[in-house]
């Protein structure tokens, strides 16, 4: 089955994102692997009692809480989908679960790409996906 990994943010056009790949998916009878990449260190309440951090639960935590309603979207659009919940450098992640889940596109935002604001974006996490990948990527507005 084809799949079509869609990268996503808490930005306001995350559902206009998911639309436009709800779309393709349904076009190519698709699956959709929904990834959501986490920056940032655990904090202190995801710790065990020895102090150890629990990213897979933090992980986990904030992948539920941020994407749970576009997960809904998808599903109620008659689709499957996949919840990979990610950890590091956004775009390293982004190519690295593409291209080991053999995905036929990515779909994600391109927040500022426009303009003079392509000037402002160079360091931006779609702009690099979109230079580095081998793999398709729908750039949605």
């Amino acid at each position: 089955m084809k799949q079509i990994l869609v990268a996503v943010d808490e930005h306001a056009h995350a559902e206009q994102i998911v639309d436009s790949a709800i779309e393709l998916a349904k076009s190519m009878s698709a699956r959709i692997l929904l990834m959501y990449v986490v920056e940032s260190s655990v904090p202190d309440n995801y710790r065990d009692e020895h102090g150890d951090a629990l990213p897979e639960h933090y992980y986990r935590d904030e992948f539920e809480r941020s994407m749970g309603p576009l997960v809904k979207m998808i599903q109620k659009a008659g689709l499957r989908c996949e919840e990979i919940p990610g950890s590091g450098d956004p775009v390293k992640e982004i190519l690295k679960t593409a291209k080991s889940r053999n995905v036929s596109y990515i779909v994600m935002g391109t927040r500022e790409l426009r303009g003079l604001g392509k000037l402002r974006a160079i360091g931006s996490v779609s702009r690099n996906v979109i230079e580095k990948s081998t793999i398709p990527v729908v750039a949605v507005p």
